[in-house]
């Protein structure tokens, strides 16, 4: 009998998800297309995933941050589409607890007053990071009237901010 902890037992999908572009099977067009415009600098202001459920939408927008923000093992690198993974923000975007990198759920955050907080807190420089990202999830669900009250800071956002949408339905998206 093992004395193993209930608290070490991670599900498999969350043991084995990507960490990097590399990692990403079947996804060479947007990895190929996304290797491009970070050599080139011309990073967008906004990226949506889209599929069906356990494709890796979420999981392709945390790389997607975490090659945004990733200064190196060095803290001298700019963005890139090979994160190191063992910078303060590559570790911390991974976790889930970079205080630059807001996930969003919009199935439970549909209303216009989430959406506002997101508004007010785009004027505010990232407080560690070189971008400040928004990933929002289910986009899909957000209200008519949240998804209009988005739309100016989605069209022209500060130049600090990046925002990341992922949905299984893109039909549904305004």
């Amino acid at each position: 009998m093992t004395d193993a902890s209930p608290s070490a037992y991670r599900v498999l999908a969350r043991k084995y998800r990507p960490e990097t572009f590399a990692d990403l099977v079947g996804q060479d067009a947007m990895v190929r297309t996304l290797k491009n415009a970070f050599a080139a600098g011309r990073i967008a202001q906004a990226f949506i995933m889209t599929g069906i459920r356990g494709t890796g939408k979420t999981t392709t927008a945390r790389i997607i941050a975490k090659g945004m923000n990733c200064v190196g093992p060095d803290g001298t690198g700019g963005p890139t589409t090979d994160p190191c993974g063992v910078c303060e923000h590559c570790v911390a975007i991974m976790e889930g607890r970079h205080v630059d990198v807001m996930e969003m759920d919009a199935a439970s955050r549909t209303g216009v007053n989430d959406i506002r907080e997101i508004i007010e807190s785009v004027h505010y420089r990232a407080a560690s990071a070189r971008y400040k990202i928004y990933i929002i999830d289910e986009v899909h669900m957000l209200s008519n009237s949240a998804f209009n009250a988005l739309l100016k800071t989605l069209e022209e956002p500060p130049a600090h901010v990046k925002f990341i949408f992922a949905t299984t339905e893109i039909r549904k998206v305004p």
